[in-house]
């Protein structure tokens, strides 16, 4: 029995029969949903913003930038930890960093993944800087759960 309790910005993944192929192997496109589930968990249950809050006030976040690598491949029977962790900086761009690994042994690795997020509106109108709303829950959480935030100061340019 597992009993290690879940941090805030960890969720529990149990692979479904439709994710898997005839070798019982998850297939790797399941670990976008995952990562996305992990990333509305951590701005709920971190951020304490509700989904509804972000529509009420006109904020979306697009995708920028999507990168993952896989190590280990997840089967039918295992049952996953998605950890989050955000990056951030003043500009209108902050990246979550995901780790999805095994519950039963956390040091094996399934996959890591770099969702890179813009800040727009409804009509996908882009923000240049961090609305205040955002950078104030940021730094709000960051005082309480400093390990789940990563400051830079700069951008991340693609090659």
């Amino acid at each position: 029995m597992i009993s290690k309790t879940l941090e805030l910005n960890e969720i529990v993944i149990k692979p479904r029969f439709c994710e898997i192929d005839s070798l019982l192997i998850v297939h790797h496109s399941r670990f976008i949903p995952w990562v996305e589930e992990a990333n509305f968990n951590f701005v709920e249950q971190v951020l304490n913003i509700s989904r509804k809050q972000l529509f009420e006030i006109d904020l979306y976040n697009p995708i920028h930038k999507l990168e993952f690598l896989y190590k280990n491949n997840v089967r039918w029977d295992d049952e996953l930890i998605v950890s989050t962790i955000m990056e951030y900086n003043q500009f209108a761009l902050f990246t979550m960093h995901n780790t999805i690994r095994c519950r039963k042994n956390p040091s094996k690795i399934f996959a890591t993944a770099k969702i890179s997020l813009l800040i727009a509106n409804k009509e996908l109108k882009l923000k240049l800087l961090m609305p205040d709303f955002y950078l104030s829950k940021i730094k709000q959480a960051e005082k309480v759960y400093p390990q789940y935030f990563i400051q830079s100061d700069h951008v991340h340019h693609s090659k």
